[in-house]
């Protein structure tokens, strides 16, 4: 018998939040996370990132280059090491880095970020469920089936979330399997549409103006978008656990849902030239579709962006608690719903333009995580070699140290240096519909690159502070022992 499993029902109410998890719940096994991040990557908006590298008038060859990109996801494997070994969820674990007050501002960040894309993905799940409804009821576009639509998506994001974890590794290795399914039955259809002549004769394009922008948008779209929840999916795993199944588990299976997407929507550009710019790309690709599969792919759709929106709700939660707000962690999806609900309807019902410069908002605010992620890479990498915080309690059968608040500095500030210095210099590089950064021009306008510059200047300033600190430990270690 496994100790690690756990007794309680996966429908019973997880009752913990951001202490570390003890070893007698840890019922975790390294095949759940793989399954879990599987799922949670089916989104059809995959498809649309590899059409819009296309459209920077790449080759193909460039093309497959740029989704290499992709493998940022080993961010998200090597973080969910850290939930291992101190059962800790990403924000919490951040406070080690910025302090027990300073945690509180790239915390309050990572909850509103998440808020946000469950908003996109609700309006966008909601839109796929009504084409559904009109299908198989025969009901009219409206309000009234919007509204419809919109409650069982958000019955299904919101009642997983608020179960917990257990509910969450059941429900997304069922719907890996389902989904994931769906999701191959419908590339299968589509492969034959796609203009393997044209495709191939597509010449070479700009490598720096060209390959290295696209490249920077697979990046944003896949590893980034996912790290400051890595390790809330892993910390209840067995201590034990060695590390590089974990991070085989957590990368891989988002690597390999995410490649394959991306690059069914670069083969598929030639066919379909308007789906990088789509309004609904979603009805772009069922036009090439058999009217009899049309339903299966819908819930597909509907399925692929609900997986994700359940990691995207549970996690904002664990980030809402690390931002020192005392509520329990069911209750936190309890104010998700409320917000993303809200926000939602105003979309669907009186500005469904509004979304466009909603996205362009949530991108602002991904581009102050990118270098907080510099920050948690460093740190994460020091603990590798030191040992992680509270491994050494919970090693002895303790639960560790629950958030360090009696040991922690208030405010760890080369951390808040360096992370200022990657913001201000994604914010410089950035360019958005609601913003343009002052130096936002050339190869920086219309990709993420200034979102790569952030995290590499917040990495080589925090990695020279660290790098001094230890140096100063060093010597002062070495005069110590020769007196």
């Amino acid at each position: 018998m496994n100790p690690f499993r756990s007794s309680s029902p996966a429908w019973q109410v997880e009752r913990r939040g951001i202490e570390p998890v003890p070893g007698d719940e840890r019922h975790g096994r390294v095949g759940d996370v793989f399954r879990l991040w599987l799922a949670a990557n089916l989104a059809i908006t995959s498809v649309v990132i590899g059409a819009v590298v296309m459209s920077y008038g790449l080759s193909l060859k460039q093309s497959l280059i740029a989704l290499l990109g992709v493998w940022s996801f080993l961010l998200v494997g090597y973080f969910s090491v850290a939930g291992v070994r101190t059962g800790r969820p990403t924000m919490a674990l951040s406070a080690e880095c910025f302090g027990r007050v300073g945690n509180v501002f790239p915390a309050a960040l990572s909850w509103l970020n998440l808020v946000g894309w469950q908003t996109v993905v609700l309006v966008v799940a909601t839109y796929a469920l009504e084409a559904v409804f009109q299908i198989v009821f025969g009901t009219q576009s409206g309000p009234l089936t919007l509204l419809s639509a919109l409650a069982v998506v958000a019955a299904l994001a919101f009642g997983v979330a608020f179960l917990g974890h257990t509910a969450i590794v059941k429900v997304q290795t069922a719907f890996a399997y389902l989904f994931g399914g769906l999701t191959l039955v419908a590339a299968a259809f589509l492969l034959p549409d796609v203009h393997w002549g044209a495709l191939l004769r597509t010449p070479d394009g700009p490598w720096l103006t060209g390959l290295v922008p696209a490249f920077s948008i697979v990046v944003a779209a896949s590893g980034l978008s996912w790290v400051n929840m890595a390790s809330d999916y892993s910390r209840y795993l067995p201590l034990r656990t060695p590390a590089r199944p974990v991070v085989l588990a957590a990368t891989l299976g988002s690597v390999v849902p995410v490649l394959a997407l991306m690059g069914l929507g670069v083969v598929l550009a030639p066919s379909l030239p308007g789906l990088a710019s789509a309004a609904n790309p979603i009805a772009e690709l069922q036009a090439l579709l058999p009217s009899w599969f049309a339903v299966p792919y819908l819930l597909a759709v509907v399925g692929g962006m609900v997986t994700g929106d359940i990691l995207d709700i549970y996690s904002s939660g664990l980030s809402l608690i690390a931002a020192r707000v005392r509520i329990p962690r069911s209750r936190t999806v309890l104010v998700d719903a409320a917000l993303s609900l809200a926000a939602s309807v105003y979309i669907l019902l009186v500005a469904s333009d509004a979304i466009a410069t909603f996205q362009a908002f949530l991108t602002l605010i991904a581009g102050a995580l990118a270098p907080w992620a510099a920050i948690f890479l460093v740190d994460a990498w020091g603990w590798s070699r030191r040992g992680y915080p509270g491994r050494e309690a919970l090693l002895l059968g303790g639960s560790g140290r629950a958030g360090s608040a009696t040991v922690l500095p208030a405010v760890r500030w080369p951390a808040f240096v360096a992370w200022a210095a990657g913001i201000v210099t994604s914010l410089l590089l950035t360019s958005t519909s609601v913003y343009t950064g002052p130096l936002a021009k050339g190869v920086f306008a219309g990709s993420s690159l200034g979102f790569l510059a952030g995290f590499a200047v917040a990495l080589a300033l925090y990695g020279g502070f660290q790098a001094l600190a230890g140096r100063g430990v060093a010597t002062a270690c070495k005069a110590e022992g020769s007196v």
